[in-house]
């Protein structure tokens, strides 16, 4: 039976997400810091509530998703908080604020952070081969020449490393295949391929990263390492592995000590067999557009790069952990390590923002005012995520008007 991925949505930004109806935790008469396009003049936040209740109400009749929640923080405090429809539709369960979803790519972004904070203390290099790190990783050639895969590489998708589909075999009866192959962008064939491909849907356990690591080691490369962006979720179960070389102990168990140092309380491994309180339920329709439970899936074979659960209150302190660092000297990361991974790499895209560039774990759209009035943008940062049953976006915007202020956070 045909079935389509329906997801129940988890929207964030620093800007977070969240909650069964709206909480306003400022004056609502208070004017805020931006002006609306149609009016110079500053808007209250009663005029931002309503305005971002409408937006949100638009967003999920649009998608026809079953829930959706959305949050956001300015300068670090919660000002919006809004749940629409239901975690779990059979029991009439509403999406609020302690809903645990699949957060699915945004664990790239949770992951280079505890990549970040290792090479920021000398424990790993970006530049080393990463055979360096994990022995059993195959030496890797491309067009009959080697090909070296380092860190810098991984975390910025230039390894070359496929994403769920399987590069083809090379050679000259399918040379035709593979020009015509080169010709599709990455982000189309990403969009296009993944919800189908069977290893998204994959229900079977892996005890290990090595064992994760079994399903793609052996395959051929993409492209030369360094020389061409391709998403890819199975590069970063090669990153993690390289955060247990370094650490001494299993990724699962190391990501679970990062959760509890950032006070991320309900922030998981989707692991299927404990009792996670107030997890989401999952969805698909079916060919005639009726809604359906999604087939179950096991996330472990891609921890690091899509395998993790969260609700929107976490996701807000982990981004404002993220601005406070870009921002402050004692944060979690040193001002200048923020600034490097939220940097854009060269040969780099954004699949959900033509104008943006990937940077290390992180979606990053460069300031931008050649055109003022026209196509002027402010620098954010942001990370989508699709998974069997959910979507995910975590933005962070940081504030860079020049306005005095006492605040240790400044942005949203």
């Amino acid at each position: 039976m045909a079935r389509r991925i329906l997801k129940v949505s988890l929207v964030t930004a620093t800007l977070a997400a969240s909650a069964c109806g709206t909480t306003i935790y400022l004056d609502s008469s208070k004017q805020i810091g931006f002006v609306s396009p149609t009016n110079p003049k500053k808007i209250t936040w009663n005029n931002a509530i309503q305005a971002a209740d409408k937006l949100c109400e638009q967003v999920k009749n649009e998608c026809g998703t079953p829930g959706l929640v959305v949050s956001v923080s300015v300068d670090g405090l919660p000002v919006y908080q809004k749940g629409l429809g239901y975690a779990d539709v059979e029991n009439h369960i509403p999406c609020q604020s302690n809903t645990v979803m699949r957060i699915a790519s945004i664990s790239k972004s949770m992951t280079m952070a505890v990549v970040a904070k290792l090479w920021q203390e000398g424990g790993l290099s970006l530049d080393k081969p990463v055979q360096e790190y994990v022995a059993d990783f195959p030496e890797k050639f491309f067009d009959g020449e080697k090909a070296e895969i380092t860190l810098r590489h991984l975390v910025s998708h230039l390894s070359g490393i496929r994403h769920y589909e399987k590069a083809p075999a090379p050679s000259d009866t399918l040379s035709t295949v593979i020009e015509q192959n080169d010709k599709i962008s990455d982000t189309t064939r990403k969009n296009k391929n993944e919800f189908e491909n069977q290893e998204y849907l994959l229900n079977s356990h892996f005890e290990s990263v090595s064992k994760s690591l079994a399903l793609f080691k052996d395959d051929d490369l993409f492209s030369k390492p360094g020389v061409k962006f391709l998403y890819t979720t199975h590069g970063w179960t090669l990153v993690s592995a390289v955060v247990e070389s370094v650490v001494k102990k299993s990724f699962a168990s190391y990501m679970k000590g990062f959760f509890h140092e950032m006070g991320l309380r309900h922030t998981y491994l989707d692991e299927n067999k404990p009792l996670i309180y107030n997890r989401a339920k999952y969805y698909v329709r079916n060919e005639k557009g009726r809604l359906e439970n999604a087939p179950n899936v096991d996330n472990s074979y891609k921890w690091a790069g899509g395998g993790f659960l969260s609700t929107s209150d976490d996701l807000v302190k982990f981004g404002n952990a993220m601005l406070y660092s870009y921002q402050n000297s004692n944060g979690f990361l040193n001002r200048d390590t923020v600034q490097m991974i939220w940097s854009p790499v060269s040969n780099t895209s954004l699949a959900w923002d033509r104008d943006g560039q990937y940077g290390m774990g992180w979606g990053v759209i460069s300031s931008h005012s050649n055109y003022p009035f026209c196509k002027s943008r402010e620098f954010y940062v942001s990370h989508t995520g699709g998974a069997i049953g959910a979507s995910s976006v975590l933005l962070v915007l940081p504030r860079t008007d020049d306005t005095q202020s006492d605040k240790p956070i400044r942005g949203g």
